[in-house]
């Protein structure tokens, strides 16, 4: 008798085939996934990129439609480009799609070839040169500017915080600017994330450590930690409470408090026309249902754009001006229609385009990421280190996006050309 007769023989098992509740998902190279993978998928990237992905292959997708390409079909995205660069897009908006489209054709398993990527990084090269030598519009992106402390001065001078709206926007103003926050960042805060604290600094001109009020302010999550590690914004209380964090925030605690909504939660809530705070506002909720009574980064962008146009710092389009803009955009768009040919119709869209440029171009943008700018380039300023800067704004150590926030000009006091001997 062999071993392996004497050890018995387990029953086989009967195989479970388990329904699932939807079905699955197959994917366009082929193969599947289940739709709840999918979704996880598809959630791991934020709202707002995912959104931007859907719209730029949306646009890809209806420009193959339009002239006959195929989305898969080689050298698709290379002409999809150069068509966006004749209707006078600028290369920053060509490079975004072509990163965009490169990724989501490798996902698909229809990956641009390298001749393909080349002559792709090749076209936004030759748009950016192109955008340089034109001499009606300035090159590269339209940046929004930023709110220096005096700005930020005016703007929450111009709310009324004996109300609960101008306390909520005075805590969003300050908070943002003061974190070097992105718009996004501030709204998703919620009541835990921010610790008021006394901390002990070193006096400069004494050497001696004094107390000073402090807010801790935990970022569970942002655009350059989608790992969600978490990260902490530290912020000293300024003298001047006009422009103090702190004491606006204290404000606005104390109005949650008086309504019973002092509860765990979004730390920045929804106020409606009639006062209403939180969940308890009517309108349109965010669609997380976690998050029902907060606010968003579109809110966060709102306010500052109000409270810029309030102080005079942008202007305020009049009826007409913002009806003439319309009109000027239907009739650049009925008339590319209307075109013989494509290439008469990305003239006409590329010359609305490039007018519109530089109207804007002309006047000042303050938006949402105008505090991340101000606060930063006024941090440096002051003569902080700009590795110092770049840890208090979350930006990495090796960030090439960290430039785009310096001021890249000497003051006139450093100028070399005033050290010839040969001024006044």
């Amino acid at each position: 008798m062999s071993s392996t007769e004497l050890v018995p023989t387990a029953p086989a098992r009967p195989v479970l085939r388990r329904a699932r509740a939807e079905a699955d998902v197959h994917l366009p190279g082929g193969g599947r996934i289940t739709a709840s993978a999918a979704r996880r998928l598809r959630e791991a990237v934020p709202r707002n990129s995912r959104s931007a992905r859907d719209s730029r292959w949306s646009a890809y997708q209806n420009w193959c439609d339009t002239y006959g390409w195929g989305t898969a079909e080689p050298n698709a995205v290379l002409c999809f480009l150069d068509d966006l660069a004749g209707r006078g897009h600028p290369a920053t908006t060509l490079d975004a799609h072509f990163g965009t489209l490169r990724m989501l054709r490798s996902m698909q398993r229809t990956p641009l070839d390298k001749v393909e990527i080349k002559s792709c990084l090749a076209i936004v090269s030759q748009r950016r040169g192109e955008e340089a030598d034109d001499p009606l519009v300035e090159p590269g992106p339209l940046q929004a500017d930023g709110v220096d402390l005096n700005e930020l001065r005016l703007m929450a001078r111009k709310l009324d915080r004996t109300t609960v709206r101008g306390k909520r926007d005075a805590a969003v103003l300050l908070l943002d600017w003061w974190m070097a926050g992105r718009a996004s960042e501030p709204a998703r805060l919620n009541l835990h994330d921010v610790t008021f604290t006394t901390v002990k600094v070193t006096d400069p001109a004494t050497g001696k450590k004094t107390p000073r009020p402090a807010l801790i302010v935990k970022i569970r999550r942002s655009k350059a930690d989608q790992a969600a590690r978490g990260q902490e914004v530290r912020i000293l209380a300024p003298d001047e409470s006009e422009l103090c964090p702190l004491f606006a925030l204290r404000e606005w605690l104390d109005v949650l408090a008086d309504d019973g909504q002092l509860t765990p939660g979004p730390l920045l809530r929804r106020i409606d026309k009639h006062g209403n705070i939180g969940a308890k506002a009517a309108g349109r909720h965010t669609k997380d249902e976690k998050r029902r009574g907060g606010i968003t980064a579109d809110t966060v962008n709102d306010i500052v754009k109000a409270a810029a146009r309030a102080a005079k710092l942008t202007p305020t389009p009049t009826p007409e001006e913002r009806a003439a803009e319309a009109l000027a955009a239907q009739q650049a768009k009925e008339a590319a229609e209307q075109a013989a040919t494509a290439e008469e119709s990305n003239a006409i869209m590329k010359a609305w385009r490039t007018t519109r440029r530089a109207a804007r171009a002309a006047i000042r943008r303050i938006t949402g990421h105008s505090m991340r700018r101000g606060c930063i380039q006024a941090m440096l300023d002051a003569g902080n280190p700009a590795e110092v800067v770049a840890v208090h704004s979350r930006h990495s150590p090796r960030s090439t996006a960290f430039d785009a926030y310096r001021k890249k000009k000497l003051s006139w006091s450093q100028n070399p050309t005033g050290t010839l001997g040969l001024t006044a």
